[in-house]
């Protein structure tokens, strides 16, 4: 029996495009976008970021001087966010029902940045009762190690939670740690699978 649905946070719930923060990135120093994309995901620091190893602000600093950004903090705060869309994926009429019967979590690799301008930009984060974040647990998915968390905060057992993610790596890891597991792909799919489930 189902008791806790547990939920990837980008592209399930929040749209993104990670190039739009790449183009404002572009207008604010001297590489090319192509240059700007490969120098920021091969870089070390991008992992120590998502997993609380280092502060925005480290970050920011960091990617300044790799980049030679001409842009203050704030200016870089404000880019590094332009990624997201402010309309929810999934709607929040589904989400509501499903927070009437049962426990919703959230489940996501994020930074600092990132989940502090979502909570303040997606209510439909108010039906959720806990979230499990890889900046304050200190990995990312598919580890064990964020799979414990989440059924640390789902109050239950690995094989009463239900969970669904973008990436088909975490499907594989969720199973593998015993949480039933559907792969996201539209909202539309997303809730016809639990509604062929009886979830819904």
């Amino acid at each position: 029996m189902i008791k806790t649905f547990i939920f990837d946070l980008g592209k399930v719930i929040v749209p993104f495009e990670l190039d739009n923060n790449i183009k404002i990135l572009e207008a604010a120093c001297d590489l090319k976008h192509a240059d700007i994309r490969e120098k920021m995901f091969a870089a070390q620091e991008l992992i120590l970021f998502e997993t609380g190893k280092i502060t925005a602000r480290d970050f920011f600093v960091f990617l300044k001087n790799l980049l030679g950004l001409r842009i203050n903090f704030e200016e870089f705060a404000r880019a590094w966010n332009s990624i997201f869309s402010l309309e929810s994926i999934l709607s929040e009429d589904l989400i509501e029902k499903l927070s009437k019967n049962y426990r919703l979590i959230i489940l996501s690799d994020t930074n600092e940045l990132h989940f502090e301008f979502i909570r303040q930009n997606f209510p439909i984060l108010r039906f959720f009762d806990d979230f499990v974040v890889s900046y304050k647990v200190g990995f990312i998915k598919p580890s064990h190690e964020m799979f414990e968390a989440a059924i640390e905060k789902a109050n239950c057992a690995a094989e009463e939670c239900f969970f669904t993610d973008d990436r088909k790596g975490n499907i594989e890891g969720a199973k593998e740690y015993g949480i039933n597991a559907v792969q996201f792909v539209t909202a539309r799919q997303f809730e016809e699978e639990i509604k062929r489930l009886k979830l819904l």
